[in-house]
């Protein structure tokens, strides 16, 4: 901290960080962030990446036309971070596991108040749960709800949905901190595997 020399890694981008006040993250929160990228991105995405390849296995068709995509832009080379735009295919692949099988099927939130929701009163200090599980499958946003579609994320579908319509990382201000990563590592890896077998 005292020669501001972050680098472009993970500590040094949390080190960098500024609120709308200017103020940066203590000891504590970065502690707190760097233990959530570790503890929470790697089980959830390994059972992401498990998740992937049980429904691509239901559905040849699709590990055909993302293996097709994936030889096409590798070419043979290891898939690296500017690969990311041309694995199109591939990322509607992860968003279709992630809306089917979400590796966080629930989330938990408490209200800082009394608030009405609907016709629900919701008093202060109550736990909510909110279920991405069931939006998810919610035939009033998600046609065939139960298919293994990943076409359904081509032309920007993620952006025309309302807000906590499809979360798998969450929303709002705790929506998870390692989302871009953790969508990245799994469109990478899963070219990687598909590409040697």
């Amino acid at each position: 901290r005292s020669a501001a020399i972050y680098g472009d890694v993970l500590l040094g981008m949390l080190l960098s960080m500024r609120d709308e006040n200017g103020e940066g993250l203590d000891d504590r929160q970065i502690r707190d962030e760097v233990m959530t990228l570790i503890v929470a991105g790697h089980e959830t995405t390994s059972a992401a990446l498990a998740f992937a390849f049980y429904l691509l296995s239901e559905n040849p068709d699709v590990t055909e036309k993302m293996a097709a995509e994936i030889s096409e832009v590798l070419d043979g080379h290891l898939p690296h971070i500017q690969d990311l735009p041309n694995l199109q295919y591939t990322t509607m692949v992860v968003n279709e596991t992630l809306r089917l099988r979400s590796p966080a099927y629930i989330l938990l939130r408490q209200a800082a108040e009394d608030i009405q929701i609907g016709e629900y009163m919701i008093p202060k200090d109550s736990i909510v749960l909110v279920s991405q599980y069931v939006m998810h499958r919610d035939p009033r946003y998600f046609e065939d709800p139960l298919v293994f579609r990943p076409e359904r994320w081509a032309d920007g579908l993620e952006k025309k949905l309302p807000t906590f319509v499809y979360f798998p990382f969450g929303g709002g201000p705790r929506m998870c901190i390692g989302q871009r990563f953790a969508m990245a590592e799994a469109v990478l890896i899963l070219a990687t595997i598909v590409q040697r077998y």
